[in-house]
């Protein structure tokens, strides 16, 4: 399933952003059993490609909560071991923690606290991120 992992992640984010509510909930909760089954780089990969940069603040919000999700499938420790996607990650979490959706922004400080409680990433943050945005 890691190969379609982009489009099925597609597929289900449009489906968030223009569907009535009873599909936008089973969309996100493929989308959370797409996460659970999948390699956590994958989907976080995915969901920050095609998610969180969205026009539409439903589809950040559901991206954000099952990129949350997959964080704390891997966890700090793996995610400071993969240069690449914690620098993507970086620039990613520190946009959703700024969002103009609150649950967005909620799911966004979330994984700030999580990469901030990790001493590596930590300094990555202070060092990739300007101090005005941190």
């Amino acid at each position: 399933m890691d190969c379609e992992v982009d489009e099925i992640a597609r597929v289900l984010l449009q489906m968030v952003s223009n569907s009535p509510e009873f599909v936008q909930k089973a969309a996100s909760e493929t989308l959370g059993i797409m996460v659970e089954k999948v390699t956590p780089a994958r989907a976080m990969t995915a969901l920050m490609d095609i998610g969180v940069l969205h026009r539409h603040v439903l589809v950040r919000k559901c991206a954000a909560k099952h990129l949350l999700m997959a964080m704390e499938k891997s966890g700090a420790k793996k995610l400071a071991g993969t240069p690449a996607i914690a620098e993507k990650l970086a620039h990613t979490v520190v946009k959703l923690a700024q969002d103009c959706h609150k649950d967005t922004r909620h799911y966004g400080w979330k994984m700030l606290q999580m990469l901030r409680s990790h001493q590596k990433l930590n300094k990555f943050l202070e060092q990739s991120i300007s101090k005005a945005e941190l």
